[in-house]
């Protein structure tokens, strides 16, 4: 009785949870709906024309086409699943001859569609026809490559079609694509195929697309050029107009001031007419009349300002007879010359460093006015390069004729090709980089000068340079050592280091020295042996180069500051990171008590339950010796019964983070002629956990520290032995 449990456990539970088949209704409306859908078809709308294609914008163009192209899909799927859903109740009513013809019109849309070819075929083979024919490997083959070669001459028409409509839109770039990708197919089509003209066609087409996009970019390039022209004479004529505003409103304020008498300002006024434009009759006549008419006026003054000199001088003569003061004693003429040569050098060390306003306002317009130098082919003429410079962009830029012949005697020559707008300082960098190595360029007396390497150095100058806090130590930590275990007497190393970390010496990153080393190696490489020279002591450097060197130097020393004062916060984190998931689900068949087991134990030597079934307490406890409840039975009346169970007991435990305590319980009992007991229990538990330390660090730049993040365990490494009054004790020594 015991095996029947397990055997009959399946087809009970397969018998419980069968149901009836779906009851299917026949009506008319289902006719009338396959009448409907019967004759409907996608439609396909392409009968925009092309010139209003081509007036639209391609990417709207394209967007418009995919979406064409969606809809058309959609509509054909959903036409084909309405003729299926129709032929399937249609054959279900045993109508085959309309089944059939929903199922030609589904073929007639989706040709390829596996499932209208299946049932067309059981429905044919229900009507007694031919549902297929037996093909050969060679004709299958056969007909592989007929559907090959149409669909490789379908995407080459595609590609063509697609190729019209761009170079239709003036898209000339994707047609070329398109074409091309014809093209591709016809060369590279591993069959022997009779294109029908498409490949001469697509040929045509494409030299047709790259002539157009020739000629479209030649016209862009046209219409450029004569935009340029026309916004250069519309320049010009406006600069005309102004010139001419000007000069009028010149003569008429040289009126102006000729009827007010101020002769001087008529004859500016008039001289900044001419300069403009020197063959004015009116400027001219003004000119010279305001010229003579201040003559014959400072005639006049001079005699009146003369008498009133006179009459001063006499007064002051007078004056001077009255004694006001002490009689004054000048100071002695050496001494004088010496504070006037001191005040001199003052000035000029005070100076040494500063750039004048002037030269400020020159070196930012050399790095913001921009032009396009033009072409210059094998030019040996440093002064014919610069010229187009200087005429453009009216700087003050003057060539030095040592330069020119610096660049004469090295046998170079400039070779420039610059298609795009730069800087006045980029196009002097470039003229003088291919000038040689003694050419180069400075600002001075406010004007851009482009000399050579010895005459743009200047005078030098001393200058001191306080580095005490570049040279300054650093704290060394040394950081604990924890790669064995040590005892008392080793906690500590000949350096000073141990288990728990340690301060060391003091660190000097960089010596004077080094640091005077590493300005000559960054700063005017190459000029530091010539008359230049660097000393360093006790944390300074003196310095003796051009000013322009030592502004260098005063920015590197600055970046250096920056980079080497700056504190470092280090940030370390160590995570935990753990995510548990169990899962148990399962169906015990048992709990009708009324019917026991009667020949199983639930402990003892069966341990059928483990001793827990029917309220038990264990294996060891005073239900081990009883029956187990049965989870089936049936009785057969003389011939006996049938009764079993089933329960799920897990040999160990599916972990021990989590437990299967909790979930759902539910139990189902029938009670017929067969009593059935099901008792369901599901459990699902999960949880996800992080824990983070984190620890910060703030240390500067270049300086050794560190973090440390352990876990101490004490322990008894020895035992000493003390003796008293006759007795010895173990002193534990723990560390």
């Amino acid at each position: 009785m015991r095996h029947y449990g397990s055997l009959l456990s399946l087809p009970l539970l397969l018998v419980a949870c069968s149901s009836p088949p779906e009851r299917v209704d026949d009506g008319m409306e289902q006719d009338t709906d396959v009448a409907g859908d019967a004759g409907m078809q996608p439609v396909a709308d392409d009968s925009a024309p092309a010139s209003r294609r081509a007036s639209q914008d391609p990417g709207q163009v394209l967007l418009q086409d995919r979406q064409d192209l969606e809809l058309r899909q959609q509509r054909t799927a959903f036409f084909v699943e309405r003729h299926i859903e129709n032929a399937a109740r249609l054959r279900d009513q045993l109508r085959l001859e309309d089944a059939r013809e929903e199922l030609l019109a589904a073929q007639r849309l989706d040709g390829d569609n596996l499932q209208v070819k299946r049932m067309l075929a059981e429905v044919q083979t229900m009507l007694g026809e031919s549902a297929g024919q037996v093909q050969t490997v060679t004709e299958d083959m056969s007909n592989l490559y007929q559907l090959r070669t149409e669909q490789m001459r379908a995407e080459a028409r595609e590609s063509v079609r697609r190729g019209e409509d761009a170079l239709a839109r003036g898209d000339h770039s994707a047609a070329i694509a398109e074409f091309t990708i014809a093209l591709n197919h016809v060369r590279y089509a591993p069959f022997a195929i009779d294109w029908q003209g498409l490949d001469t066609r697509a040929e045509s087409l494409l030299q047709r697309a790259r002539s157009d996009r020739r000629a479209a970019e030649e016209q862009s390039q046209l219409d450029a050029q004569r935009q340029a022209y026309e916004a250069l004479q519309a320049q010009r004529d406006a600069e005309r107009q102004r010139d001419q505003a000007v000069i009028e409103n010149m003569i008429a304020q040289a009126i102006n001031a000729f009827q007010a008498g101020r002769y001087d300002v008529a004859m500016d006024y008039a001289d900044q007419a001419l300069r403009r434009d020197p063959r004015n009759e009116r400027a001219l006549d003004l000119r010279e009349s305001s010229f003579r008419a201040g003559r014959e006026s400072a005639k006049s003054r001079y005699v009146e300002s003369k008498r009133e000199q006179f009459l001063r001088w006499r007064e002051e003569l007078d004056e001077l007879k009255i004694p006001y003061v002490d009689p004054v004693t000048l100071t002695d003429p050496d001494r004088w010359a010496e504070i006037s040569k001191r005040s001199a050098r003052l000035a000029d060390s005070l100076g040494a460093d500063a750039e004048s306003a002037s030269d400020v306002e020159l070196r930012r317009l050399l790095r913001t006015t921009t032009m396009v130098l033009p072409r210059m082919n094998a030019e040996e003429s440093l002064r014919r390069v610069v010229d187009p410079i200087r005429l453009f962009t009216g700087l003050p830029i003057v060539v030095d004729p040592a330069a020119e012949n610096a660049m004469i005697d090295d046998g170079r020559a400039i070779d420039l090709t610059l298609e795009a707008q730069l800087t006045v300082e980029q196009l002097l960098n470039l003229i003088t980089a291919q000038a040689g190595e003694e050419v180069t360029w400075t600002i001075r007396h406010d004007a851009v000068l482009v000399t050579t390497r010895e005459k743009a150095r200047g005078n030098p100058v001393v200058k001191h340079h306080d580095v005490q806090d570049l040279v300054f130590g650093l704290t060394d930590f040394i950081g604990p050592r924890i790669d064995r275990i040590r005892l008392l007497d080793e906690l500590e190393d000949d350096d000073g280091g141990g288990p728990f970390g340690a301060i060391g010496e003091v660190m000097q990153v960089l010596s004077p020295d080094d640091l005077a080393t590493l300005i000559q190696e960054n700063v005017a490489v190459g000029t530091w042996d010539d008359f230049a020279s660097i000393e360093s002591f006790e944390g300074n450097i003196i310095i003796v180069h051009t000013p322009e060197v030592q502004e260098q130097v005063s920015q590197f020393l600055e970046g250096l500051r920056r980079f080497s004062s700056s504190l470092v916060t280090i940030e370390s984190k160590f995570m935990t990171v753990a995510e548990n998931w169990i899962q148990e689900i399962g169906v015990d068949i048992r709990g009708l008590d009324q019917n026991p087991l009667t020949d199983v134990t639930n402990g003892l030597e069966n341990m059928a339950s483990r001793g827990l079934d029917n309220g038990g307490t264990g294996a060891d406890g005073p239900n081990a010796a009883g029956a187990p409840s049965s989870g089936f039975f049936y009785d057969e009346g003389s011939r006996g019964d049938l009764r079993g169970r089933t329960e799920n007991f897990f040999g160990s435990p599916l972990g021990n983070t989590l437990s299967t305590i909790g979930g759902m319980t539910a139990q189902w009992t029938l009670l017929d002629d067969l009593q059935l007991s099901m008792i369901l229990r599901a459990v699902e538990k999960s949880n996800k956990f992080q824990v983070i330390n984190n620890q910060v660090l703030s240390v500067h730049n270049t300086q050794r520290a560190y973090v440390t993040v352990i876990q101490q365990r004490a322990y008894i490494q020895d035992f000493d032995v003390e003796v008293a009054q006759f007795q010895a004790v173990a002193d534990p020594q723990v560390n």
